[in-house]
């Protein structure tokens, strides 16, 4: 029997690169879909099952730790795995301590994005 490929979600206030994220994933089967900014993913939450959810560290308005601690309340058990373009240290440091999964680093290879979703599962 063939597993069901996980639910995804994007959270980037950078529009191009959610977007593009998305489809990269969309083509690998992935059921993913993409928001742009905290306060849209804490609504889409509501409403939706996501298996693992990508968050930007560094968002307005609502951080992505802020984001991701919002959700877990709605939906404990879906994974987060951080992005960010900056060295934000301490904000690592704190989505770690918030049971993030995992940092990756932008720009990244889809070749990890791919194994870390494997490990996912």
């Amino acid at each position: 029997m063939v597993q069901e490929k996980q639910s995804i979600l994007i959270v980037d206030d950078n529009k191009d690169f959610a977007d593009v994220f998305c489809d990269i994933l969309k083509s690998y089967d992935y059921k993913a879909e993409c928001c742009y900014g905290g306060h849209q993913a804490i609504e889409k939450s509501k409403n939706s099952d996501f298996d693992v959810m990508f968050v930007d560290i560094r968002m307005p308005e609502i951080d992505g730790i802020r984001t991701m601690k919002e959700i877990k309340k709605i939906k404990p058990e879906t994974t987060f795995i951080m992005m960010t373009g900056y060295s934000v240290d301490e904000m690592v440091h704190e989505a770690l301590k918030e049971n993030a999964s995992e940092i990756v680093y932008k720009p990244f290879e889809i070749d990890k994005i791919l194994s870390l979703l494997g490990n996912t599962q």
